[in-house]
């Protein structure tokens, strides 16, 4: 129908409906594209957008080359697979803020649907949602003309074929001259799926092994008493800047403050990753962001020292099939998965469970109880109930230059952190009427993109220091105190010393009195003789600087 709308143009368009099939083939791949230059890893993989449009160039090559015959059997294969996955890159680095590695196949396992349903709305109401949803479209019109071109291959389409490959080619050439090969296989998501399929694989063997046939360190041995009761809260998502117990202007941690001088807070504690799977990974094995080698979990540990251990959570179950995470906590004593139970209920409901294990008749072994919360998670708005909602409070006046829809994200998510802080409080209360050594560690897995001047926001943003800066404090009792006199001292004396969680379980041990031979003094946070390792973002492949001011929301 446009087509004889064509016709009857004037003169000089009425030519053009013979190209119009051409041009909508155009247009789509300028889309496609777009789509694929939109990832935020341009200065983590070099000549990033250079080897997306290499790659796009060569896949749209044989179009100008192959029969008619040939080149419909190229667009139900090649075409489809190549340009989704086009959309699938621009839509997972938006999302995850990571291309497909290894990394992000592991997080995919362990991404309940629940938790990717929520994320894929909060894509979908941003411009790069609409962008998603074009490169769609373009994907399906891009199949369908290239099934139906009408124009015969002439020897000029021919050269224009040739020379659509000669990007890519000399991109080939130019990494077999610099002796990386393997780097070829990172021009495209088509063809660094398989090869991160492969490397998740090796990296869950070594979980696997570690689970079931753990590298045990010589000479594991235990110091601490048997009536030891060691409490580790996990967090989520939540930034250091956002707590009162830091500097924050809003009143986030009311009932923590008025206990604050029997807390050891560490002020300059950054995560490895952004993703609570990859975070949680390095934290409780020997992984580390240079070395994924599990060998064993922190759980094992415990458990071969004689230590009940014991995982309460409230985050959805970590894998329904077996996924480093799941192995991490594979043989804990007792488990209890909260949303398995009930699903959306706030940490409060944690306490329920967490009381038995706190006000039990001691046991004949020390004890070690993970407490994993839903924290600060996503939506913000469904992690405090009513009478925690208590921000923007009404004595607060308008802020500078924040949009209101910004605005309305920090208070909810400042809400949380208040809630947070109720359920840490009720801990703490119910560890001070134990009368035994005990202790507790808090810190978060990560944190979030809310800092001071930001337009928008952007769910765990990689590029963000606030991503990464995590809260972390340890309190222990008094009990605790009297039977390592000298180490409260010792925690206060490295409380501004730089830190990266993917060493914190040589601290965890030091804390559960769990040593042997040839422990790294050095990477211990909590040791006289520890030793500061230059710290990383973006898995490892940036060198962390900080740069940033301390992020808070500034209220006049």
């Amino acid at each position: 129908m446009f087509k004889t709308f064509l016709r009857h143009l004037p003169r000089p368009f009425w030519k053009f409906h013979k190209y119009y099939d051409s041009c909508l083939l155009a247009g789509s791949l300028l889309v496609l594209a777009v789509a694929e230059t939109q990832s935020d890893y341009f200065a983590i993989i070099p000549f990033w957008p250079l080897r997306s449009i290499a790659f796009t160039l060569a896949v749209i090559a044989p179009l100008l080359l192959l029969s008619r015959r040939w080149n419909r059997l190229y667009t139900i294969t090649i075409i489809p697979l190549a340009m989704l996955s086009i959309f699938l890159n621009c839509w997972l680095c938006h999302y995850y803020g990571r291309p497909v590695d290894e990394t992000l196949i592991a997080i995919l396992a362990v991404s309940s649907f629940g938790e990717s349903r929520e994320f894929t709305v909060e894509v979908l109401k941003s411009p790069h949602g609409w962008l998603a949803v074009a490169a769609i479209c373009s994907t399906v019109l891009l199949c369908f003309l290239s099934w139906h071109l009408k124009f015969r291959v002439t020897p000029g389409m021919r050269r224009t074929g040739y020379l659509l490959f000669l990007p890519f080619l000399l991109l080939t050439l130019y990494f077999l001259t610099s002796r990386q090969p393997g780097q070829i296989l990172n021009c495209a998501t088509l063809t660094r799926i398989p090869v991160a399929i492969h490397q998740y694989q090796r990296l869950l063997e070594g979980f696997v092994k570690a689970a079931l046939t753990p590298e045990l360190p010589p000479e594991l041995h235990r110091t601490s008493p048997d009536n030891l009761l060691g409490v580790i809260v996990i967090g989520e998502s939540a930034t250091r800047s956002h707590h009162s117990l830091y500097g924050y202007r809003r009143n986030t941690n009311p009932e923590l403050e008025k206990q604050a001088d029997e807390l050891i807070l560490f002020d300059d504690i950054i995560s490895s990753t952004v993703q609570t799977s990859s975070s949680l990974a390095n934290i409780f094995s020997f992984a580390t962001l240079q070395k994924q080698t599990a060998r064993c979990s922190l759980e094992t540990l415990a458990r071969y020292t004689g230590f009940k251990t014991v995982l309460l959570s409230n985050q959805l179950r970590w894998g329904e099939f077996d996924t480093p995470l799941t192995l991490l906590f594979k043989h804990v004593t007792r488990t209890v998965y909260l949303q398995t139970i009930t699903s959306h209920v706030s940490d409060g409901n944690l306490l329920h469970f967490i009381t038995p294990e706190l006000t039990g008749a001691p046991t004949a072994a020390p004890t070690l109880l993970f407490i994993h919360l839903i924290g600060s998670h996503l939506p913000f708005a469904s992690r405090s109930p009513f009478e925690y909602k208590r921000f923007p409070s009404p004595v607060e006046k308008d802020s500078n230059g924040i949009t209101p829809h910004v605005q309305e994200i920090i208070d909810e998510y400042d809400n949380s952190i208040l809630y947070t802080d109720h359920i840490l409080n009720r801990i703490l209360e119910l560890l001070k009427i134990q009368k035994r050594p005990s202790f507790l560690l808090y810190f978060s897995d990560h944190g979030e993109a809310i800092y001071p001047g930001m337009a928008d926001w952007r769910a765990r943003d990689p590029d963000a220091n606030a991503c990464y800066e995590v809260p972390l404090f340890v309190w222990l009792s008094p009990e605790y105190r009297q039977l390592r006199p000298g180490f409260a001292e010792q925690l206060k004396n490295n409380r501004s010393r730089p830190h990266q969680t993917d060493r914190l379980l040589y601290g965890i041990l030091d804390l559960c009195g769990i040593t042997y031979r040839g422990f790294p003094h050095e990477d211990n946070l909590f040791s006289p003789h520890y030793r500061p390792r230059t710290r990383y973002t973006h898995e490892g492949k940036k060198v962390y600087h900080k740069t940033l001011p301390c992020q808070s929301t500034i209220f006049p």
